[in-house]
Order: C-alpha cells, then sequence, then structure tokens
C-alpha cells in the first residue's frame, strides 16, 4: 500500500513565520507604545505612571494635547534582522528619556507673547460676558455664569504659567521628568514569545 504522507514543507512553513512575525512585532510594538498614552505610563514588567503634570497649557492627559507624539510612533524599517519603530518629534527623546533644558531668549519671547494673548483673552471675556444675579435673595451682588468663571479662571492660569516661563533667567534650566513611552518592555516580549509560540503549533496542524 503506498504511503501518501508527504513531509511537510518546513522552508516554506519558516518563511511564512518570519513573514507573519515581522508584521506582528511592528504592528503590535506600534500598537504597545502607543497604548502608553492611554495608560498614561509604560509597562515593562509592570506598569509605571508618568508625574502629572501642572502645566495649564496643555489638555487634561499628560503628553496629549492634540495626540502629535502619540501619532508620531510608527515602524520605519523592517529587514530579516530587526524592526525599528521611532518617534520622530523634535521632543520625543526629552520625554522618553527625561533631561533638561535651557532657558533662551527666544523662548522667553515665545512664553511673553503668550502672556499677552492669555491675559488679553481673559480681559475681553471680562470684560464682554453677561453677568447675572445670585441665587441668594439676600446677596443683590452680580456674577459670571459658571462656565465663563470657569474659563476665566483658566485663562488666568494660563496668562500666569507663560509669565513665570518668560520671567526665568536666560541659560537656566529646565528639568522635564522622564515619562517613558516606548522602549524594552518585557510584557511586550512575552506577549511576542507568546503568539509566536500559537503560530508554530498553527503552522504544524495545517500540515
Amino acid at each position: 500500500m503506498e504511503n501518501t504522507n508527504e513531509t511537510p514543507d518546513f522552508s516554506a512553513m519558516a518563511k511564512n513565520l518570519l513573514e507573519n512575525a515581522h508584521r506582528y512585532a511592528g504592528s503590535e510594538a506600534v500598537k504597545f507604545f502607543k497604548e502608553s498614552f492611554v495608560k498614561q505610563g509604560f509597562i515593562d514588567k509592570s506598569l509605571t505612571a508618568w508625574q502629572k503634570t501642572m502645566n495649564p497649557l496643555v489638555g487634561k492627559r499628560t503628553l496629549y494635547k492634540q495626540g502629535v507624539l502619540m501619532q508620531s510612533i510608527r515602524k520605519v524599517q523592517e529587514t530579516p534582522e530587526r524592526i525599528v519603530v521611532e518617534s520622530d518629534t523634535p521632543y520625543s527623546e526629552i520625554h522618553n528619556e527625561g533631561g533638561e533644558i535651557t532657558v533662551t531668549k527666544a523662548m522667553k519671547a515665545h512664553f511673553w507673547k503668550l502672556y499677552y494673548e492669555f491675559a488679553g483673552h481673559s480681559k475681553k471675556v471680562s470684560e464682554t460676558a453677561p453677568l447675572r444675579k445670585r441665587r441668594s435673595k439676600k446677596d443683590a451682588k452680580m456674577e459670571y455664569s459658571k462656565s465663563v468663571t470657569l474659563k476665566i479662571e483658566k485663562l488666568n492660569a494660563q496668562a500666569e504659567f507663560c509669565k513665570r516661563m518668560a520671567l526665568m533667567k536666560e541659560g537656566s534650566k529646565i528639568k522635564i521628568p522622564k515619562r517613558q513611552f516606548m522602549g524594552h518592555s518585557d510584557t511586550l516580549v512575552k506577549q511576542f514569545d507568546k503568539w509566536f509560540t500559537g503560530e508554530i503549533s498553527t503552522q504544524f496542524n495545517k500540515e
């Protein structure tokens, strides 16, 4: 009786496995690093939460105002030997690794410009927003609505922050805390190892 069992094409299986591995590793690494902005911290063995920012110019989530930094993470190179994922904004490295920046004349001028913009906007809102009577009948004073009050407070906080930055001495240092969002992660490696083991099993079960 003729034996119809064929020897699996291990070469084709290995090639297919490597191609799938490259696609998976690249896309999952990008996804994993972007999730740092959602989790507000980086996961190596466990989550290391980011230090919250006190900067009133940024959004509610740290390192996420318009999503530029997060969206800059992408796969830029794929070879049989390695896959390269990077973030190419001018400030990616300083946020990911932490460090110091030097106050420059241009930086001071920029913050003075912002200060006058925020202060002017706050003044305009204060002068043009409608007033209403307080709910208390015993108090005849007028007040802004809650939303207008919050807007003025936010503009004043932004103006004050910019003024403090503008008044810093040229050449002084500003410490930027490390808020890692990409790099080596044991969790990501284990995730890939689990996927790879599953793919090997799947490939053999097809034969």
